[in-house]
């Protein structure tokens, strides 16, 4: 089966992005606190989904796109959270349309997936009102934005993992059971 001049560059230049994704992943703590993010829902005056920076240091989350700079004491932060999630390598439109794609091609495009990781706070602003934000960043930022938010000042009730694995639990015998 030949295939066309133009689904071989296609899926070539997929296979590159995926590569190239999956080898760039900066990270809060290396040479500088600043990492590329998406702005998913939450802070004032930002549209959702909105590409840009974020800053950790100075005591402030800083997210900043363009001239939109809105930043957040990281003393008035109640919680932080980090997790792992993924996404579709080719998204947007382009995504859209190689769903009409021949023979599922479309559909099995959607199948590559990039890991991000997550990032959600809650903070309290001036006059007392609860907010909160999510924002999506490289893989292994994660961590290292909640550490550098914590070491800031900020709170949590999910300790972050020391990376020693859990005890077993000793196991008791019930009550009345002879030995």
């Amino acid at each position: 089966m030949k295939m066309s001049p133009s689904i071989s560059l296609f899926l070539a230049a997929s296979a590159f992005l995926a590569a190239a994704v999956f080898f760039v992943s900066p990270a809060f703590g290396q040479d500088t606190d600043t990492v590329k993010a998406k702005h998913v829902l939450g802070l004032e005056e930002v549209k959702h989904n909105t590409s840009g920076t974020l800053t950790i240091g100075n005591g402030n989350l800083e997210f900043t796109k363009g001239t939109i700079k809105k930043d957040v004491s990281a003393t008035t932060i109640t919680e932080v959270l980090q997790g792992a999630d993924t996404q579709r390598t080719i998204g947007g439109t382009l995504g859209t349309l190689t769903m009409f794609g021949p023979y599922g091609s479309g559909r099995f495009l959607s199948l590559f997936r990039t890991k991000i990781d997550t990032l959600s706070i809650t903070y309290v602003d001036a006059s007392g009102g609860l907010h909160g934000a999510v924002f999506t960043l490289p893989k292994g930022a994660g961590v290292a934005a909640k550490r550098a938010l914590l070491a800031q000042g900020a709170k949590t009730t999910v300790p972050l993992d020391s990376g020693t694995s859990p005890q077993p639990a000793t196991s008791q015998k019930p009550l009345g059971t002879k030995p």
